[in-house]
């Protein structure tokens, strides 16, 4: 029977598909030519639009509209089959038992079983009259392999309904999504060159948009975003909250020049990963097929003479004379744990700067493809997983801070997210004007031991409060 929590579930699969296709611009491999899944034929169909290729492998920001809108069309899709297959776990459930039935409830039920299988399938291929002869013949309800066959033949009817369902839903709104990204592979970029908006603000208020362009909505989000500017402090923590340490080993090699110089250790691969520029000799091979291909030939001239050719990066490209080598432990890229007061003292201007800061992570996020988990407190304590629930991530931007501090509950939470493997490795951050009581020897103890450990915490301190004692149980605290 099909198992409802498959791969196609939470549309994973059709997301790594997207993400092969805006990495390399190239289409995928098909894992087969079955054409039953519509949703995946749709993908490979706007994928293999040469004008939605040029567009993901020419801009940046074109390629990141084309993902955030073919993302937010998925999500449309599963979200309905979600909330079907939820609905059928009972006809699930009803086909387990049938398999079970005793040769008594046999010979008492099959016939209206049969009647109500057929009401619900006959049109997605359950043949009933067949079903019908084999059982009421004699001796048909002993045979176990006639109505195992039953149940099989139900459970794939029940497959196709699915299917049918999907195709449904892909058709009633593919129109309307391929005019949608058509508009805003245009009118986007537009925008932005007319009214000189820098690219990285672009992507943090457009990261918020779910994949729906709207200027009104874009322009309140950016000047979210261009409180940056006179902060740069949360550049700083960005960077503390943005470690990457070497994929090689647990140590890494660190060459200093003045201070400033580091470089990775590349004892297994110089390749470092890829990159955008004019370095021919280092292109990635689709490259050199573009470039000896008459027909594409204009498409490698043009990413030569706009530095977007994909080459590979080298470690060693970041060797410079040196006067200090030394090693230093190398820490795994983990997860981002956020902890940001709503509590009335940050009303005003410091809650618009935690908003700023979250969208930078955001984006930050994305980009590093880490996990990010926000933890937003005042008197309680209110978890959100960030890349899960987007919708509780924007419901936390519209909320208001207020209401008296209490930091226990959302340490408890941190603790519990930092014993769970998927955040071991976390760095936590606090977002605070420190007004908190100051916790008590448990959990103090706690989270000195986590920080032996290897876990990192953070603070950014926003006013002029005193300090009541916190400063020493944090690695660093940045302060506006």
């Amino acid at each position: 029977m099909t198992d409802v929590s498959d791969r196609y579930a939470e549309g994973w699969h059709y997301v790594n598909i997207l993400d092969a296709f805006v990495q390399t611009g190239v289409l995928p491999d098909r894992e087969s030519m079955i054409t039953t899944d519509y949703l995946e034929n749709y993908l490979y169909e706007v994928m293999g639009d040469p004008f939605v290729a040029y567009c993901v492998l020419s801009d940046d920001v074109k390629a990141r509209v084309f993902y955030d809108n073919m993302l937010a069309f998925i999500k449309q899709i599963v979200t309905r089959d979600k909330f079907r297959t939820a609905c059928a776990q009972g006809q699930q459930q009803k086909m387990g038992h049938a398999l079970l039935w005793s040769e008594r409830k046999k010979r008492d039920g099959w016939s209206r079983l049969l009647s109500e299988i057929s009401d619900e399938f006959q049109k997605f291929g359950f043949d009933e009259r067949y079903y019908r002869e084999k059982l009421g013949s004699e001796g048909g309800l002993a045979d176990d392999e006639v109505w195992k066959k039953m149940i099989d033949d139900w459970s794939k009817a029940f497959d196709r309904r699915r299917q049918e369902q999907q195709r449904h839903d892909v058709d009633e709104i593919r129109e309307r999504n391929s005019r949608t990204l058509k508009q805003n592979l245009e009118t986007i970029p537009e925008y932005l060159k007319r009214n000189d908006v820098e690219k990285e603000m672009f992507f943090q208020a457009w990261g918020m948009m779910g994949g729906q362009w709207n200027t009104l909505l874009f322009e309140q989000y950016l000047r979210v975003v261009k409180v940056q500017k006179r902060y740069p402090q949360l550049e700083r923590i960005a960077n503390l909250m943005g470690r990457i340490a070497d994929d090689d080993g647990s140590e890494h090699m660190s060459v200093s020049y003045g201070g400033g110089m580091k470089l990775e250790h590349a004892s297994k691969s110089d390749i470092l990963g890829v990159t955008l520029g004019q370095d021919i000799r280092s292109m990635l091979p689709f490259e050199c097929a573009l470039c000896g291909d008459d027909a594409l030939y204009d498409v490698f001239l043009y990413r030569y003479a706009t530095n977007s050719l994909q080459s590979f990066r080298h470690k060693s490209e970041m060797l410079k004379p040196a006067r200090n080598l030394n090693s230093k432990p190398a820490r795994l890229k983990g997860p981002m744990i956020v902890c940001v007061d709503r509590s009335g003292s940050m009303s005003g201007q410091p809650e618009l700067v935690v908003n700023s800061l979250m969208m930078k992570l955001l984006l930050l996020a994305d980009r590093q493809q880490r996990n990010l988990f926000l933890v937003s407190f005042s008197v309680a304590a209110q978890p959100i997983d960030v890349k899960r629930n987007r919708t509780a991530l924007l419901d936390f931007f519209r909320q208001k801070s207020a209401g008296d501090t209490n930091a226990v509950k959302m340490i408890d939470e941190v603790f519990s997210l930092l014993a769970k493997g998927e955040y071991a490795s976390a760095d936590v951050l606090w977002c605070t004007d420190f007004i908190i009581p100051m916790c008590g020897n448990a959990q103090r103890r706690q989270l000195a031991e986590y920080r032996r450990s290897g876990t990192r915490f953070y603070g950014l301190k926003i006013g002029h409060a005193t300090d009541m004692g916190w400063k020493v149980l944090f690695d660093e605290i940045v302060e506006i």
